[in-house]
């Protein structure tokens, strides 16, 4: 079919969102569409978009006609014929999207009428997309390097296989029914199981073999091309650890560090060539592997489609991929772009540069749910474990590496360097061949303990250059903390991205004295735009990072600004709704007229979208960190979620004003499978307290109730510090609680806690009331005359909805394989929505 390349073909669009939050599918996809569906506005073309996801952010976009659905192939038909959608994007929704949409075009019948075109792919080559073993074949046929596929269904054909292939190999599912994943296959004695387990995962019971590739080099390019076949790289990483590790749980640096310019040049070819096969007009996000001994390259994974490698490469170069990726899915040609003011005139069409080092780390969920008694297997395979992400910038590879620990482990207790003292050689021995999350401290253990260099990359198949930098990390530590109060030592450590509080421990005394020395001595933090021509050719910088040079970048934009501090690292409980919340207060923010800065570190987080603040700090989220921000930028007001309550004493007991969205430090636990937990939902804005409505919470699901009047009315007065959503909670353990409870029990056995951010943005939707920009509103004494009216009869108004909020199908035993059941309130990564009649 003939692809869209001019926009006057296009009239209405229709998005798929990602649907439910998963491993490996974090806010991503939210944040590139509420993006990009502007910008489809500004072409004059009619947008919708459907998503089952209560934490959307575009839900709630004035972008868009919306329907918050579940994502279902009916769902979708009816929302194409119902509305004359005559182009459906859903390669902004990644992998789970475009994998819908083949199933909605592979049951379109006669007469259902013309199919939609793609947006970005002709409909052939969507579906070769969706097909392993077909894009395979297609690549191969043209000459390039892929390890050949065979698709089986019976495990005596699997068995019969195993005589012509040799171990380890690899066993995925065909046409997968939720994320796919990679068992690597060492002993014959794991076949049968992983044979199993991807027939589990696949929609027609079968499954793909191919040679495992274990130990290989894994390098990422990430691309552009528009209808013309103009293309250009727009950013690349190599992963720490070797092939065999999920890319996702490894350390990942950019730009590329251990690899010959030579093969990045035919990576590079490659991509390119595999651009024009799919004829794409967009972005892609293309993986190999790379045999440094031999120099063969393997073309490994093809994803024409927004993913966390463009959101993070669009943040460590600067450069606007989803921006560019919609106009050029829209057949607007590489120089015929126009971006933003914000943005520099010729960025579009120009290959970003980097003069930084970006790290990439992961956040695992494994210390979180070790303090509930939860245990999983924290070996680290081709399964994904992590939940989250956050980067760390710097000049060198040491300050980048410093930082992104710092961002990613801030209140992670078993991720410490004392911890890894107390562990035997044997065992360490152990976890170099088979690590864990705490990877990159198990190195530096190594170094302390004077293993050799060659030693080590032979054990691990890590590069050796990596174990050099970590010794010279270890060297550098060592001579500071040997030489107390030295202000040479000081300006060494701060140079290499060494925070206060570590330094303050090396020399055993407060972060503020080690702040105060550094005052003193002019040994002062400066900090660096993120342009895409690093700073080649005039733009209108708004991204930052913080080092220690001579020259500073950045000045205060405003004396009325407000400093927001994002949530950092997506972590089991927190996941998504925090992101939510805190987009939502800073576009809230940005509609009253505030200046607005953001501070952050996550790359698949929506704060960081471009047009949401003035300017974004790229850095940790420590005290230390905050308070250089706030000397240079003293904001009238810091932004920050409630549960970061040392961080708020902090900024207090510095004198600084903080405005709290309110929240409990941990999510709370949900009720088990024989109770219910009702929650009477209150509005406080400072002054008053205003009903809402009662909610009922059963294991796995909320969903509204009808009101009763005289429990709406029997309200605890307990003092409430902050404004924002409340619950007052009682547990009752008969589903006939309304014949059986009076508005005594509710003060005789209830308790008071903020409303979770995760039902917070499912009562936004289902009520169609802002909840947090009232919040926001409240706080700042922004509440207009129309708010307290509104409030005054929320209690009475209709609900728009009639679907409860349920907890993801998240396949929790593949991924972490848990000790015992996991709280899927308190612990989810996502949730969805359902019909229920009331």
């Amino acid at each position: 079919m003939l692809n869209i390349t001019t926009n006057n073909k296009i009239k209405r669009v229709l998005f798929i969102g990602a649907g439910s939050n998963d491993f490996g599918r974090e806010a991503e996809h939210d944040a590139a569409i509420y993006q990009v569906m502007p910008e489809l506005r500004g072409h004059g073309v009619e947008v919708f978009l459907i998503d089952e996801n209560p934490y959307a952010l575009s839900l709630e976009s004035l972008a868009a006609t919306v329907f918050w659905q579940p994502l279902t192939v009916e769902n979708l038909k009816k929302v194409v014929h119902d509305n004359n959608i005559d182009t459906v994007a859903p390669l902004f929704g990644g992998k789970s999207s475009l994998r819908l949409w083949a199933e909605v075009v592979q049951s379109w019948v006669h007469g259902d009428g013309p199919v939609p075109n793609t947006l970005g792919l002709t409909i052939d080559m969507l579906l070769k997309v969706n097909n392993i073993p077909a894009l395979t074949s297609l690549m191969s046929d043209n000459g390039l390097p892929v390890i050949n596929n065979y698709v089986l269904k019976a495990q005596d054909e699997a068995n019969e296989l195993l005589r012509e292939l040799q171990l380890p190999l690899m066993v995925r599912a065909l046409h997968p029914n939720q994320t796919n994943t990679r068992h690597v296959v060492d002993r014959l004695d794991d076949f049968e199981d992983a044979i199993h387990l991807a027939k589990l995962q696949s929609i027609t019971q079968e499954v793909i073999i191919s040679r495992a590739i274990n130990g290989l080099k894994e390098v990422s390019l990430e691309v552009l091309r528009d209808f013309r076949g103009n293309k250009m790289q727009i950013g690349a990483s190599e992963d720490m650890d070797p092939i065999g590790i999920h890319t996702a749980d490894s350390l990942s640096v950019s730009p590329i560090l251990t690899i010959q310019d030579q093969l990045i040049s035919q990576m590079r070819d490659y991509a390119f060539r595999i651009a024009d096969l799919l004829q794409l007009q967009g972005v892609m996000h293309v993986q190999f592997a790379v045999d440094d001994d031999t120099h063969k390259i393997y073309i490994i994974k093809v994803s024409p489609y927004i993913d966390q490698m463009a959101t993070r490469m669009s943040l460590a170069t600067g450069y606007p991929t989803m921006l560019v990726a919609i106009n050029l899915a829209m057949g607007v040609a590489l120089e015929d772009i126009v971006l933003p003011h914000n943005f520099g005139n010729n960025t579009a069409m120009m290959e970003p540069m980097m003069d930084h080092v970006v790290v990439k780390l992961p956040v695992f969920p494994f210390g979180e749910l070790a303090e509930a008694g939860v245990q999983v297997n924290r070996q680290l395979n081709s399964v994904q474990k992590s939940i989250g992400t956050t980067l760390g910038f710097g000049r060198t590879f040491i300050e980048a590496l410093e930082k992104a620990i710092r961002s990613a482990h801030f209140n992670n207790a078993s991720f410490s360097p004392t911890n890894m003292a107390h562990i035997n050689d044997d065992e360490l021995i152990q976890q170099l061949i088979h690590p864990q999350d705490n990877r990159v401290l198990l190195l530096i253990e190594a170094i302390k303990r004077g293993y050799e260099i060659d030693e080590l990359a032979e054990l691990t198949a890590i590069d050796e250059f990596y174990f050099h930098q970590l010794q010279h990390l270890h060297k550098l530590e060592e001579e500071i903390e040997s030489d107390i109060d030295s202000i040479r030592s000081l300006r060494r450590g701060k140079k290499y991205g060494l925070s206060d509080g570590l330094l303050a421990r090396f020399w055993h005394t407060d972060f503020n004295i080690i702040r105060t020395l550094a005052k003193e001595n002019d040994i002062n933090v400066t900090y660096k735009a993120v342009e895409p021509s690093a700073g080649e050719f005039p733009e209108n910088a708004r991204q930052y990072y913080a080092t220690y040079e001579s020259e500073n970048e950045s000045i205060q934009i405003n004396e009325a600004s407000v400093l927001v501090i994002g949530s950092g690292a997506f972590r089991m409980g927190d996941a998504a709704s925090g992101s939510y919340a805190t987009a939502i207060a800073m576009s809230e923010l940005r509609r009253l007229q505030y200046p607005t800065i953001i501070m952050n570190n996550n790359p698949s987080d929506a704060t960081l979208l471009p047009h949401l603040a003035d300017k974004q700090y790229l850095e940790p989220l420590e005290i230390s960190d905050v308070m250089r921000v706030v000397e240079l930028e003293n904001p009238k007001i810091i932004v920050i979620p409630g549960n970061r309550r040392k961080l708020i004493k902090a900024l207090r007991d510095l004198g600084q004003q903080v405005m709290v969205l309110p929240k409990e430090k941990h999510t709370p636990n949900g009720p088990n499978e024989n109770q219910s937990e009702f929650a009477l939902n209150i509005f406080y804005d400072g002054q008053k307290i205003y009903p809402i409505n009662l909610t009922q919470h059963m294991a796995g699901e909320i969903r509204i109730v009808p009101q009763v009047a005289e429990l709406l009315h029997s309200i605890s007065q307990s003092r409430i510090d902050n404004p924002g959503v409340y619950q007052i909670i009682w547990y009752q353990d008969t589903i006939h609680w309304l014949k059986n409870v009076d508005s005594s029990d509710i003060g005789h056995n209830s308790w008071l806690r903020p409303m979770p951010f995760g039902q917070i943005a499912y009562m936004t939707k289902v009520m169609q009331i802002p909840w947090i920009r009232l919040t926001v509103r409240a706080a700042l004494n922004e509440l207009s005359k129309q708010d307290i009216e509104m409030l005054t009869t929320v209690n009475q108004l209709p609900i728009v909805h009639q679907l409860s909020m349920v907890a993801a199908d998240v396949n929790y035993q593949l991924h972490l394989q848990p000790s015992n059941v996991i709280d899927g309130t308190r612990f989810e990564i996502g949730v969805g929505v359902n019909y229920y009649e009331r």
